[in-house]
C-alpha cells in the first residue's frame, strides 16, 4: 500500500487534512504518524539538535510502519526537498508506491 507524505508549511492544515484522509481510507488499514502520535512537542523543532531527534524519530516511525498491508499517511515538517526524498527511498526498498499531498494556505 502507499505512503502518503503530506508537505506544507506550519500551521497550513496539514493535520487536519491528514485526519480527514485517515478517516476516510479504511481505518484497519491506515497509520497516520504525526507529532501528536510520537508524543513530539512544538519545542522539538526550536534548535537544529532537538529538530535532528525529532525528525529521526519521525523517520523511524515511517520506516516501521511501511508493509505491503497498510496506508502510511506521514504528516511532519516535510517541506525540506531532501526529506522528502529521504521517504521516498524508504518507499522504494519496500516496493511501495508513494504520493506527496501539498497543503496550501493563505499567509
Amino acid at each position: 500500500m502507499p505512503l502518503v507524505i503530506v508537505c506544507g508549511y506550519p500551521a497550513s492544515g496539514k493535520t487536519t487534512v491528514s485526519a480527514a484522509l485517515a478517516s476516510y481510507l479504511d481505518p484497519a488499514k491506515v497509520v497516520l504518524i504525526n507529532d501528536e502520535s510520537l508524543n513530539l512537542k512544538r519545542t522539538s523543532y526550536l534548535t537544529a539538535a532537538e529538530e535532528k531527534k525529532a525528525r529521526a524519530a519521525f523517520m523511524a516511525a515511517v520506516e516501521r510502519s511501511l508493509n505491503s498491508e497498510t496506508i502510511v499517511i506521514a504528516d511532519g515538517m516535510n517541506y525540506i526537498k531532501g526529506y522528502r526524498y529521504q521517504l521516498y527511498c524508504l518507499a522504494r526498498a519496500v516496493n511501495t508506491p508513494h504520493c506527496c499531498l501539498q497543503v496550501l494556505a493563505t499567509e
